[in-house]
């Protein structure tokens, strides 16, 4: 999917008139006051800007979007993801399969580490071995729990046995190869492009070449630049103290970058932007009520008023473009009198206030965010379920999430490549900390269809499998499917290389440099 450059229409004019004069007053104080200090010391050739801190650096235990945009500078795994989201050898040089629950992988040859080491099997047999033993706490356990043993017959050969056939596991062993013996808590290590030379927490994290990579980076240093506030990374931008942004700039303030002739890049995005829900409690643990909760969002006039359509309503986990696509589990419609006549069978009749029932919606403290919140809560609430918001810091927001402490919450998954994904955040068996299933969600009939597109090697029949597993999640509605937001890039004139992937992850990055 190639990136292309599109100018962007003229801004959505609210009827909220003051709070609209007041945020332009904020946003002019504050360009005055970033005017007025000068231009800061460059701190690397291309200049990122970015939202937050990654939560961790090492590959096994960082899952958040801030971490897997450092693992695309950092490390290199035995597969990649291609552009047809399937996997490809990347420091496997060659593979065969003896049987079907038997691999034996041939290294490449002459890879280094960043400090110099050669990587080698046993460095590819430390690192699946942590994960699934669970010596380290990975959320990738899921993706490398079948396999059985792993052995070493020579510094670049590697051999997996696996309990049971496993369709996806190639797909699982895009994870970045750390050095045997690597904690979590050691400085990152890796054969990237680039290596790590400072991390400033909340400010900066700096980058330079490998010098042992394959591959030569083309910009020789890179920063990502740490900045929360979504006004000001736009400001800082217009100042060009940052080079790039990538999906971190509100859609407001895209029109603008367009219409004063900074290089955008927008292409059809693979993320999955949704509301979970946590099927454990009532009465969100019943099927009809979820349903009815999805069918009371109008996500078509939060794409046009708040997202200025830079997106496109989504069905499911996978976008249109995946090969195991299936359309007939959605788009959901916006039919709230459909919504109320469900709740009204469940038994959840309107009282005091017209209220039927309340939940908390946890989101992060990024304006979008809490703009989208208040929309699906205001849209909730014509149908009598009462929305409180909690709007919380990143580490607090994401550690609850992650435990399952929640009501709802509004996320967007990125980098799902293979349909094993559906295993992984609706079995049964997937509950944290083995697995994604935060919502807790169980359905005999979907686990049973999920072991079996796990293990079937055939691709139209695993299409078939995954296309039933769609139609029941959108029948059980364990999440409010919400859009896949557009890829956007946003740069300054002078950069060139940008090659801009679905998702907007950062493997292009080492292709970027400035004029």
């Amino acid at each position: 999917m190639r990136p292309r450059n599109r100018a962007l229409g003229g801004l959505h004019r609210s009827s909220l008139g003051r709070r609209l004069l007041l945020a332009a007053l904020a946003v002019f104080l504050l360009s005055l006051l970033l005017s007025g200090c000068g231009r800061a010391p460059r701190k690397a050739e291309l200049v990122v800007g970015v939202e937050q801190d990654p939560g961790s650096l090492d590959p096994r235990v960082g899952s958040d979007v801030a971490a897997d945009r450092a693992f695309r500078l950092l490390y290199r795994g035995l597969f990649t993801i291609g552009p047809d989201f399937k996997p490809v050898p990347d420091i496997v040089e060659s593979w065969s399969q003896p049987s079907p629950t038997s691999y034996r992988f041939l290294l490449r040859r002459g890879i280094r580490f960043s400090d110099g080491r050669e990587l080698t099997a046993r460095d590819a047999a430390y690192t699946l071995d942590s994960v699934r033993t669970g010596a380290v706490a990975s959320f990738k356990k899921g993706d490398l729990d079948r396999i059985a043993s792993i052995a070493v017959p020579s510094p670049y050969e590697l051999d997996v046995e696996l309990r049971e056939p496993c369709a996806a596991f190639l797909s699982g062993l895009n994870i970045g190869i750390v050095p045997a013996g690597h904690v979590p808590e050691a400085p990152p290590v890796g054969a990237g492009p680039y290596c790590l030379t400072s991390w400033d927490r909340g400010l900066w994290l700096v980058f330079e070449r490998n010098p042992y990579a394959v591959r030569r980076a083309a910009s020789a240093t890179v920063a990502f630049k740490v900045i929360p506030d979504p006004v000001v990374r736009g400001l800082e931008m217009r100042r060009g103290s940052v080079d790039m942004v990538v999906n971190d700039l509100p859609p407001d303030s895209l029109a603008y970058f367009a219409a004063h002739g900074y290089p955008l890049y927008r292409a059809p995005g693979a993320s999955y932007a949704y509301i979970g829900l946590n099927c454990s409690r009532p009465p969100l643990d019943r099927p009809e009520v979820r349903r009815a909760l999805a069918l009371a969002v109008n996500r078509g006039a939060i794409i046009h008023y708040i997202l200025r359509d830079f997106a496109r309503p989504a069905t499911g986990l996978l976008c249109p473009e995946h090969w195991a696509y299936d359309p007939a589990g959605g788009p959901v419609p916006f039919a709230p009198a459909e919504a109320e006549r469900l709740l009204d069978a469940a038994g959840l009749p309107r009282g005091a206030g017209g209220v039927r029932f309340r939940l908390s919606y946890k989101t992060s403290e990024n304006k979008v965010s809490r703009q989208i919140a208040v929309a699906a809560a205001q849209d909730l609430a014509k149908i009598g379920v009462d929305v409180q918001i909690q709007s919380l810091e990143w580490g607090t927001f994401y550690g609850d999430v992650r435990r399952g402490d929640f009501d709802a919450f509004g996320l967007t998954w990125v980098g799902v490549t293979d349909p094993d994904g559906f295993r992984l955040r609706f079995s049964s068996r997937a509950f944290p900390p083995d697995g994604l299933n935060r919502g807790r969600y169980s359905s005999p009939e979907v686990d049973r269809l999920l072991e079996e597109g796990a293990r079937d090697a055939d691709l139209e029949r695993r299409k078939a499998v995954y296309a039933k597993v769609q139609r029941l999640l959108a029948r059980d509605a364990p999440y409010i499917s919400l859009w896949y937001p557009d890829a956007v890039c946003v740069t300054q004139k002078d950069v060139e290389g940008v090659e801009l992937p679905p998702d907007g992850n950062f493997s292009f990055l080492p292709k970027v440099h400035r004029r």
